[in-house]
């Protein structure tokens, strides 16, 4: 209260005029735009190949493939079961290519039908083998966001596929590998193993990308909100038998106050190669004090408040008015004054200032402080006697609009809109950091840009 009563006792020399009633000022000039407000988060991954191997061998179906009547040439026609036996097993290769050895049984029987001397004579042979093949291929992030492999070459089988049966060569090995390889690319990829499905991850953390976050200030409902505009990934294998991911996401940041904004989240789009491997979170929040906010604050701190500024003289804030006046803030105070014999002395005044921030307060509060041209020149004709740069000086010191609590409601809203949970693992944003980048003034509000940086935190489960 006394920090009021001394602004007020300063501006007790603009009284002695009968009345202060300077036209609302309109600026006249190029009003900047906002800077644009980004969201960047990448994240790198380390998915020790024994993972994969695990998840492989749980998902992997004992029937890996089964086909009757299959034409060996020669007459000869077989039904094949290629059964898996046994656990897998992965190591990296050089060229980023994986190496898979997948112990097998091969069951069937081989249908001999051949015509001798006229007659037709069938038999059929059954057979039961087991194989230890290594193949390798190249893994990849496919268009369908799931680990998908390519260039598939089956490398040994164990031992040969040739065998000789009834005086007949047989060479399993040409139909085996077409067939095996099919297999393979199908087994390896798609829903069968949806649980290291990289497209159900990014789905998911597209989708709590864009999700609006609330803040609420002074009454006021903020919706701070992302538009995920781009996907960069990138892929490789180490030595130490590891698939190393990095996968980025970058958008746009936006603001609105009051309703919730209806959203529509992009699907997927294509890929981008990812040029970076660190961790890091680096987002710009716009978060927005209307200036009906900022008004109810004043009015309610300041007034209606009556000020006794000497034994004769009271004066009464009345109201405050904030809006934007190009790239500063324009305050319109109305006061009345009461004071002892004479008739009550009502008028108004405007400043105009450039909102800044001070930590030490966490306030917004307000440099280069000044009247308007328009009530400079009144007062300099009608109280040029008065220490306007004292007024101007205490206003400053005193003026702020505290926005703390706003910040950590904003870093917590943050830490629970990173915490992300998939089948695949579990992601949360690491302590993240807030620091006031830049203050704007906007026709409906003052933009206050947060930024935020960290580290996201990965558990593969």
């Amino acid at each position: 209260m006394k920090k009021y009563c001394y602004i007020l006792i300063l501006l007790l020399p603009i009284l002695a005029c009968k009345r202060i009633n300077p036209e609302k000022p309109k600026f006249d000039g190029e009003i900047s735009p906002l800077p644009k407000a980004t969201s960047k988060v990448n994240v790198p991954l380390t998915i020790p190949l024994s993972y994969i191997e695990k998840n492989l061998n749980q998902k992997l179906s004992e029937k890996l493939y089964s086909e009757k009547g299959l034409d060996m040439g020669n007459g000869l026609h077989t039904d094949l079961d290629v059964l898996r036996k046994g656990e897998i097993s992965l190591k990296s290769l050089n060229n980023n290519h994986l190496q898979l050895e997948l112990p097998l049984q091969l069951k069937g029987k081989l249908n001999i039908e051949k015509e001798i001397f006229g007659q037709v004579i069938s038999s059929s042979l059954p057979f039961d083998e087991s194989l230890a093949p290594r193949v390798s291929f190249e893994p990849e992030i496919g268009r369908n966001w799931d680990v998908n492999i390519k260039n598939i070459q089956i490398e040994s089988w164990g031992r040969s596929l040739k065998y000789n049966l009834l005086g007949y060569e047989i060479d399993f090995d040409p139909i085996l590998r077409k067939h095996v390889q099919k297999m393979l690319n199908s087994q390896l990829t798609g829903d069968n193993l949806t649980r290291i499905s990289f497209r159900n991850m990014i789905q998911e953390t597209w989708q709590v990308y864009g999700k609006p976050v609330k803040l609420e200030q002074n009454g006021f409902d903020v919706f701070v909100y992302s538009v995920p505009k781009k996907i960069k990934v990138k892929e490789s294998l180490t030595a130490n038998h590891e698939l190393k991911m990095a996968i980025g996401i970058e958008g746009e940041v936006f603001t609105q106050v009051g309703s919730k904004p209806e959203m529509k989240v992009p699907p997927l789009p294509d890929l981008y190669y990812n040029g970076e491997d660190r961790n890091y979170l680096d987002v710009t929040l716009p978060i927005a004090i209307p200036y009906q906010s900022l008004n109810k604050y004043l009015n309610k701190e300041m007034a209606g408040k009556t000020f006794q500024i000497n034994s004769k003289t009271q004066l009464t804030p009345r109201g405050f008015t904030t809006q934007q006046f190009g790239d500063r803030a324009l305050v319109e105070v109305e006061f009345t004054a009461k004071r002892n014999g004479k008739k009550d002395l009502q008028g108004k005044v405007f400043l105009v200032a450039r909102p800044t921030y001070d930590p030490n307060r966490e306030a917004v509060v307000f440099e280069d402080i000044d009247f308007d041209l328009q009530t400079k020149n009144i007062l300099a004709k009608s109280a040029s006697w008065m220490h306007q740069g004292k007024v101007l000086e205490e206003i400053r010191k005193y003026a702020e609009y505290p926005i703390g609590d706003y910040i950590r409601e904003a870093r917590l809203e943050l830490q629970k809109q990173g915490y992300i949970e998939t089948d695949f693992a579990t992601f949360r944003v690491k302590r993240p950091e807030l620091d006031v980048e830049g203050i704007y003034t906007t026709k409906e509000d003052i933009r206050i840009y947060l930024r935020s940086t960290g580290q996201m935190g990965v558990e593969l489960k």
